[in-house]
């Protein structure tokens, strides 16, 4: 039996979709984008975007042959954190701590419902840039006064910590965060960024092929996982 991917997330699986446009993705691929999810918000029934019930609605019950693929954690990272952080006047760490478990109870969920395996993805990384005040996004993002390194070095913990979830839990994990980042800077590359300064999302077709390498090769072992099982 060979696996099909079903990647869900927020609209930063755009690069995916993109990649799986291109040709670039070994194994079949369907999309659920929920515009602005949050991994907190996976933690209720009703959140403002309905990630919750959406995603859930496109995995379960379970279906044969398909591995999830899950891509949330920008918007947690590039300003939810830091908004209730400021808010509620509670530690950076501690928000990312919430964010953290709410992520990792909606994949034991999803384990636990009967698929035998799914892919955690790094969280992508931000672009705005300090200062920025057009575009939708960063208008709505406005409240936050974090600079962008800051917000790129929340990200890689957030990551960091993604990756040692996943491997407690045996599950493939890919990450692209280094590969797009800019080494003198520590911020993403101008490479890797929109043409379109108001288009916080990664270049598509360039971070899809780095994204569609990862996939390819966690693919062996996703197909084993769903044969065990």
């Amino acid at each position: 039996m060979d696996v099909r991917w079903l990647i869900f997330g927020d609209s930063h699986i755009s690069a995916f979709r993109r990649a799986a446009e291109l040709g670039l993705i070994d194994r079949p691929a369907e999309f659920h984008e929920v515009r602005g999810a949050t991994a907190m918000g996976l933690a209720k029934r009703e959140s403002v975007t309905g990630a919750r019930q959406r995603f859930e609605a496109a995995l379960l019950p379970p279906r044969p042959g398909v591995v999830p693929v899950m891509q949330l954690g920008e918007v947690d990272c590039g300003f939810v954190i830091w908004y209730r952080a400021e808010k509620y006047g509670v530690p950076v760490a501690a928000q990312m701590d919430v964010s953290i478990a709410s992520y990792f109870a909606f994949v034991d969920r999803v384990l636990a419902a009967g698929y035998p395996s799914l892919v955690v993805t790094g969280a992508t990384v931000p672009t705005i840039r300090d200062g920025q005040d057009w575009g939708e996004v960063a208008h709505l993002r406005r409240e936050v006064t974090t600079t962008l390194a800051e917000r790129t070095r929340l990200t890689l913990a957030y990551n960091e910590r993604l990756r040692q979830g996943a491997d407690v839990r045996g599950l493939p994990f890919v990450c692209i965060a280094d590969e797009v980042l800019d080494p003198e800077t520590g911020t993403v590359a101008d490479l890797y960024r929109r043409r379109d300064p108001r288009n916080h999302h990664l270049h598509a077709k360039r971070a899809g092929e780095i994204w569609a390498a990862g996939l390819n090769r966690v693919a062996i072992a996703a197909r084993d996982a769903v044969l065990a099982g």
